[in-house]
């Protein structure tokens, strides 16, 4: 029900966010974007594609031994993700 009363902008958006449906869509975009400033211009150098897929993120990796080391680090780049992001949105980084 609609009101006259002020309301934060936040609130709004997020409202006409979750009207549109496209909050998820956001929230990949924020992950993608947190990855690349996260791991620096060695690991950006090696990544070939990151998408998201529900709550699991994808990296694809060019090089074998690149791939290897950061799935040994995998919860920790989940963990990280997540602080840097406020909130849980990935459950699992997955390596390819």
């Amino acid at each position: 029900m609609p009101t006259d009363d002020p309301q934060p902008l936040g609130d709004i958006l997020d409202d006409v966010l979750q009207r549109l449906n496209v909050g998820g869509k956001i929230d990949e975009a924020r992950v993608v974007e947190a990855w690349a400033m996260l791991v620096g211009p060695q690991i950006n150098n090696v990544t070939e594609s990151v998408w998201m897929k529900g709550p699991r993120l994808f990296v694809k990796i060019r090089s074998a031994a690149w791939r290897q080391e950061l799935h040994l680090q995998r919860q920790q780049w989940r963990n990280r993700l997540n602080e840097e992001l406020g909130q849980e949105l990935i459950q699992e980084v997955v390596f390819r």
